[in-house]
């Protein structure tokens, strides 16, 4: 995994835009997205591993999926670790499914454009760690899901980790949007995104990039590892 070293001469956004470069375009809203493919091509397939990497380093056994879709990335790591505890969040048709067809972990189902805490005790919480793997960039309002992803930090989590596409590796940092892939709202460029994360208070312990696929292997997906504030910590 290596950081990009290219550059835009045009200053990251503000609040307002998400942080991303004057002039950009997202969508005003996208359909639901039903996480059903018949192909034979592994999405980001290494960021699953990367994080029961870092749950080993850290000690933690249950992992807290933030968008699973239909889980089927948390099932192989379900198969690899059996004896951690899986909980898969995500609503409608997905969360169904995994409820339906998943005989491992436990299911919640929230909005995350509107949801303001998460049903799951803090002894759980305590031995977690979170991952969010591309589902920032579907949501139209992206904040309350980064705020319940760092409010699991701060009740005790170890650590977040997110990935979501590198608008720089993709299409350049100053193309107009919005992004090709129609369930998409936004992409960031990666300077983007980690301003982002720090204004919605983040600390990021790693950035870098990782595979979009196990096809073509090419590193456009940003792959982050956050956590909270030493100070913020100390106040759990």
């Amino acid at each position: 995994m290596h950081t990009n070293p290219a550059t835009s001469r045009q200053p990251v956004g503000g609040p307002e835009s998400y942080f991303i470069r004057s002039g950009y375009r997202s969508r005003d809203h996208v359909e639901y997205f039903l996480d059903e493919t018949d192909d034979t091509v592994t999405w980001q397939p290494d960021v699953y591993p990367y994080t029961a990497a870092r749950a080993n380093e850290l000690g933690r056994d249950v992992v807290i999926d933030i968008g699973c879709g239909r889980a089927g990335k948390l099932a192989s790591l379900a198969g690899e670790y059996p004896a951690w505890t899986y909980i898969g969040v995500d609503f409608g048709d997905n969360l169904i499914w995994c409820r339906d067809n998943h005989p491992f972990g436990e299911w919640i189902e929230v909005d995350l454009e509107s949801a303001e805490r998460l049903p799951i005790e803090p002894s759980l919480v305590r031995r977690s760690i979170v991952v969010c793997s591309d589902v920032i960039e579907h949501l139209v309002n992206p904040m309350p899901a980064l705020s319940l992803v760092r409010g699991l930090l701060l009740e005790g989590s170890a650590a977040a980790v997110l990935s979501t596409p590198a608008r720089e590796c993709r299409s350049g940092y100053d193309t107009p949007g919005p992004p090709r892939n129609p369930s998409h709202v936004r992409e960031w460029a990666s300077d983007e995104f980690q301003a982002l994360l720090r204004a919605s208070g983040f600390e990021i312990h790693y950035a870098g990039l990782t595979r979009s696929d196990d096809a073509s292997n090419g590193l456009s997906t940003q792959l982050l590892l956050v956590g909270v504030g030493e100070a913020e910590g100390e106040e759990r």
